[in-house]
């Protein structure tokens, strides 16, 4: 994991994001934007969804068939992203 980008916003109780290289790959191949990572994250449509352990995977609709998942960690601090997917 090697973190690329941090951003400075307030999300779950934490004061930053951070991106690994992997999250942002994919964010540009699945044509995800930041802003719509952040939504995910503060607003999600579904949680708990399977993943890794000690892993986050939350799920926002964007239309009847198709949503966008977004891979993370968290501690007090930071959320730190490791993958996006597009359907």
């Amino acid at each position: 994991m090697a973190i690329v980008h941090v951003i400075r916003e307030k999300v779950r109780g934490c004061s930053s994001v951070a991106f690994d290289e992997h999250a942002v790959r994919r964010m540009h191949q699945r044509m995800v934007s930041e802003d719509e990572v952040l939504e995910v994250l503060r607003n999600p449509d579904q949680t708990g969804l399977p993943t890794l352990p000690h892993r986050f995977r939350f799920r926002k609709h964007c239309g009847p068939q198709s949503w966008i998942d977004v891979i993370f960690e968290e501690d007090p601090t930071q959320i730190v992203v490791f993958s996006v997917w597009r359907k």
